[in-house]
C-alpha cells in the first residue's frame, strides 16, 4: 500500500496474503497538511483499492486560506475487465498481448451514470459480465452546496490512465490554492486539469440566491472530459444547491440520464495549463542551479519484443515481481529478484546499498547490479523526464510522473529537446519560484501517436524536476499510469546511507516487518505485533 505524496517510514514491502492485515503508523509533520490518497501498489489493484486521505492542520492552527466548508471529489475509473484479467492480458507474449480497453466511465466518490460497455470502449475479450442480481440504478455523485459561500474542493486523481479536464457549469471563478498537498499562491483558472496521482485544492465561490433565481436553476453539471485517448469520453457529477427559499422554478430533481450534448466545451490546449505559474505560498528554499550536483535523464518509451509489450525508463523496466537485477534486459520475463531493498538494508546494512560511484561515473546515475538509482543525503539533482515515441499504435502516450518520499520543485516542461540553460533563463525572466510537487505531467506535445519518420526514440517533450535529497529511504519514481506501471515504467531510488535509511534501528526490533507474513501481520486468530515508534 502506498499513499500518494505522503512518505512511509520504517516499513519495507507491505504485501499481505488474503485475510491478513497490517498496521501502518504514520506521524504527519508540521507542513504535511493537505489532500492525499492511499492505494495498493500491486498489479492493477489501485484502480479500486484506494481512498482519500486528508491531513488537517495541526491543533490550534487554521488553513492559510479562508472558506466556509469543504468537499472532496475522488476520481477513479471503471473498466470492463477485472484487475486480474487486465494484468494477465497485458503480461502475455507480443503475439497475444491485449490492451485494457478504455475506461467505461469515471466515478466521482464511487458514483456515475451507466458506463460504456466493452464494445464501446474497444475492450478485447474476455470481458467482465455484471451479475444482474447485484445491479442497481446508476446515478451521479451529487455535491451539495449552499448559496453565497466559499468551498474548498479537494480534487483527487486516482484514475488508472486518463488525464481529465473538469469544468463546473456556469462556475468559472476557480482559485487553485494547493497542488499535491503543497499550498501555493492563489492561481485563477476556469477549469481543473487532473492526472493520475495528482491532487489540486481549489476555492469555489457559489452563487447567491438571487443569481440562482436569475438563472432559474439550482443544479449545475460538473463535466469530466478525457483527451489523448482513442475514445475521448465524458462523465458527469452534479453541483446541487440547497436553497433557502422553496421556489418552484428551481428544479432539484436529479436527472436520470446525463445531458445529450455536453454543456461545456473542451479546451484543445492541455499542455500549457498552469505551466510556469504555481509558486509556493511561503518561500521554500528553492535551490539555485549552481547547487545542482548532477542531471539524471529518465526517458519514457514503449518497447516490444517477442516476449511482450513493455513501457520502459532508459530502456529498462522494474516491477514488483521482476526487479531485473544484474542488468537483465527488459525483455526477460523470467523474474530476476532478491529480497525487498529495504529489508536487505536492515539486515545487511551498507553492503546492501547500490554502488554510488559506479552509478554516477559510468552509468548516468543508475546502478546495474541492483537496478536502482543511488543518491546521497543533501545533494541536489535535476531529474529530466523525456517522452519518446516508438512509431507504433498506443506506443506514444503522456505520463503522470510521480515521486515518493517527499516533493520536488517542478521546473516546467516543453516540446522537443531539453535545454537547461534556456529553461533557467525563462525561470529567471519570470521571477518565478517553482512550487513543490509530487506528480506532474510529461506531455506528448502532439495529438498523434505517429510523429513522423526519423523521430522514433527521440525527445518529443520533456519535464524537469529539482530534487534536494532530504528523506533517506528506498523510494520509487514512476509513471502513475497503472497500465504503464504493470508494464515496467518504474524506477527505484536509494537515498542516503544505511544508518540514515534505518534510523539506526536494530534488525531485531523490526524483524516482524522483514518477513512476509511475519509477526507484524494479523489475521482472524491473532493481532499483529506492532512496535510503536512515536510513543
Amino acid at each position: 500500500m502506498a499513499n500518494s505524496g505522503k512518505s512511509q517510514k520504517a516499513t519495507s514491502s507491505s504485501g499481505r496474503q488474503p485475510h491478513q492485515y497490517f498496521d501502518y503508523e504514520i506521524r504527519p509533520q508540521i507542513g504535511d497538511a493537505g489532500s492525499y490518497f492511499y492505494h495498493s501498489h500491486v498489479g492493477f489493484q489501485a484502480v479500486s483499492a484506494a481512498g482519500p486521505l486528508i491531513i488537517e492542520e495541526q491543533a490550534g492552527q487554521s488553513p492559510p486560506y479562508s472558506y466556509d466548508d469543504e468537499r472532496t471529489m475522488f476520481l477513479t475509473e471503471l473498466y470492463n475487465k477485472t484487475d486480474d484479467m487486465i494484468v494477465e492480458r497485458l503480461s502475455e507474449p507480443l503475439s497475444t498481448v491485449a490492451w485494457t480497453g478504455e475506461a467505461g466511465t469515471f466515478l466521482v466518490n464511487g458514483k456515475s451514470y451507466a458506463p460504456l460497455d466493452a464494445d464501446q470502449t474497444q475492450t478485447p475479450q474476455p470481458w467482465t459480465q455484471p451479475n444482474p442480481s447485484l445491479m442497481t440504478d446508476c446515478g451521479p455523485e451529487v455535491i451539495e452546496v449552499e448559496p453565497g459561500k466559499t468551498y474548498r474542493m479537494r480534487m483527487i486523481g486516482a484514475m488508472a490512465l486518463n488525464l481529465v479536464n473538469i469544468g463546473f457549469q456556469d462556475h468559472t471563478n476557480i482559485t487553485v490554492i494547493a497542488a499535491d498537498a503543497s499550498y501555493v499562491q492563489p492561481a485563477e483558472t476556469d477549469r481543473i486539469q487532473l492526472g493520475s496521482g495528482q491532487r489540486f485544492d481549489l476555492l469555489l465561490q457559489t452563487k447567491t440566491e438571487s443569481e440562482l433565481q436569475s438563472l432559474g436553476k439550482s443544479l449545475f453539471w460538473i463535466q469530466i472530459d478525457t483527451r489523448y485517448r482513442p475514445i475521448n469520453s465524458t462523465a458527469y457529477a452534479l453541483l446541487s444547491y440547497k436553497t433557502i427559499t422553496n421556489t418552484p422554478s428551481l428544479n432539484h430533481t436529479i436527472p436520470s440520464s446525463p445531458p445529450s450534448t455536453p454543456p461545456l466545451s473542451v479546451p484543445t490546449d492541455f499542455q500549457s495549463w498552469l505551466e510556469y505559474t504555481l509558486s509556493p505560498l511561503t518561500p521554500s528554499s528553492f535551490p539555485p542551479s549552481t547547487s545542482v550536483s548532477r542531471h539524471v535523464y529518465l526517458s519514457s518509451a514503449q518497447l516490444t519484443s517477442p516476449s511482450g509489450l513493455f513501457f520502459s525508463v532508459q530502456n529498462r523496466t522494474w516491477t514488483e515481481s521482476n526487479q531485473h537485477l544484474n542488468a537483465t534486459p527488459f525483455s526477460q520475463t523470467i523474474p530476476s529478484t532478491g529480497p525487498p531493498y529495504l529489508t536487505d538494508i536492515y539486515r545487511r546494512g551498507q553492503a546492501a546499498l547500490p554502488n554510488y560511484t559506479l552509478a554516477t561515473t559510468h552509468h548516468s546515475g543508475w546502478d546495474p547490479t541492483t537496478n536502482t538509482y543511488p543518491a546521497q543525503t543533501g545533494e541536489v539533482i535535476d531529474i529530466i523526464l523525456i517522452n519518446q515515441p516508438d512509431g507504433l499504435p498506443i506506443g506514444f502516450d503522456l505520463h503522470p510522473w510521480h515521486v515518493h518520499g517527499g516533493h520536488v520543485w517542478d521546473l516546467g516542461s516543453g516540446p522537443g529537446e531539453y535545454d537547461a540553460g534556456a529553461n533557467e533563463e525563462r525561470i529567471r525572466a519570470l521571477g518565478w519560484e517553482p512550487a513543490l510537487r509530487d506528480t506532474t505531467m510529461l506531455y506528448k506535445y502532439t495529438e498523434s501517436e505517429l510523429v513522423g519518420e526519423g523521430k522514433n526514440y527521440t525527445s518529443q517533450g520533456w519535464r524537469a524536476w529539482r530534487l534536494r535529497v532530504e528523506e533517506p529511504g528506498v523510494w520509487m519514481i514512476h509513471c502513475h499510469t497503472l497500465q504503464h506501471m504493470v508494464l515496467g515504467m518504474q524506477t527505484v531510488w536509494v537515498m542516503g546511507n544505511a544508518s540514515e535509511i534505518t534510523g539506526g534501528t536494530a534488525p531485531d526490533l523490526v524483524e516482524g516487518y522483514l518477513e512476509f507474513g511475519g509477526s507484524a501481520y494479523g489475521n482472524a486468530t491473532h493481532d499483529p505485533l506492532v512496535n510503536h515508534y512515536f510513543d
